[in-house]
């Protein structure tokens, strides 16, 4: 299995410069999306050894193996989100043992999608909770005392609405104090999909964004922080640690992203844009670019300045 997904392996590209240029989608370009989809497969393939002895190859995996194993995940009761990543990894699969003739083009799917057989698609539930500005500050200021670089971290993600790789890997030719830009360079900043995108900062973010651009700038590659691979499991830890002390509901790290979405919309909001154009605004700085995400995960009903319910839809 894992040579298979070696064969369609091409770091360098972006998916979303592949979809832009149509290009070939049967590739795998991040590193880490390859790290995530080997640990899958090797599941997969554990799976496979301890239910189905018998099979000894790769071109003897059929769609009812596959089927079995996410419904196994099913029962362990696993979150909706790794399920939907798991059935992606096993899509990939699918793919490359294609590409590289392990199985005929004909051969039915592993894994078929919604309505040709399949079991059901699987995504996290949204949830539009944010820690509130007071919460995240106690969080950012308990952490600064453990573990200064963790801190730095989440305060670029509150402030401009990073993922958490994002901000680790935030280098000084991102920032633009003079013109009040963070500009993300699609795969150099581990943006999703390799998207880039442009986050546009009110004007008191301009000596945070200076203070960030001068530290950055004495690092040998200009990146701001170090240890950039084991940076976000550093923090995530801290978070858990800081949210059990302090006995706040622990939102993960994403929590101040979804902080700066409530934020962000509040800001267009008082400055007259009206509650659709404030939540598009919103999506775009996140880099999700529809309304539908920012109502369903970042603001919620009690935050937007009109009653949610009375729309006739989220698209």
């Amino acid at each position: 299995m894992l040579n298979a997904l070696k064969a369609i392996f091409h770091p360098g590209g972006s998916r979303f410069q592949d979809k832009q240029h149509g290009r070939n989608r049967d590739v795998i370009r991040g590193i880490g999306t390859m790290q995530s989809m080997v640990a899958d497969v090797h599941s997969f393939s554990r799976f496979i050894r301890d239910h189905f002895p018998e099979v000894k190859n790769l071109n003897q995996v059929k769609p009812d193996m596959a089927q079995a194993f996410i419904e196994e995940l099913v029962r362990k009761e696993r979150s909706g989100g790794r399920i939907g990543r798991v059935v992606a990894s096993v899509r990939k699969l699918d793919r490359a043992c294609r590409v590289t003739g392990v199985f005929p083009k004909d051969a039915p799917a592993l894994l078929p999608y919604k309505g040709k057989g399949s079991v059901k698609g699987f995504h996290s539930q949204p949830r539009t909770l944010a820690y509130t500005d007071d919460q995240a500050a106690q969080l950012i200021q308990w952490i600064s005392q453990v573990d200064p670089i963790a801190a730095e971290v989440l305060q670029t993600m509150d402030t401009f609405g990073l993922r958490i790789k994002e901000a680790c890997y935030l280098n000084e030719r991102n920032i633009h104090p003079e013109s009040l830009i963070i500009s993300l360079d699609s795969n150099a900043n581990h943006t999703k999909g390799g998207r880039p995108r442009t986050i546009h900062l009110p004007q008191e973010a301009a000596p945070y964004l200076i203070e960030l651009k001068e530290k950055a700038r004495k690092r040998l590659t200009g990146h701001l922080f170090t240890d950039r691979g084991s940076l976000p499991d550093r923090v995530r830890k801290q978070v858990q640690a800081a949210c059990a002390t302090l006995d706040i509901p622990c939102l993960g790290t994403h929590g101040f992203r979804k902080t700066f979405a409530v934020n962000n919309y509040r800001r267009a909001i008082a400055s007259g844009t009206g509650d659709r154009e404030a939540l598009q605004h919103t999506s775009n700085q996140l880099g999700h670019n529809r309304v539908v995400v920012a109502i369903q995960s970042y603001v919620s009903g009690d935050v937007r300045a009109v009653d949610p319910s009375k729309e006739e839809d989220g698209n």
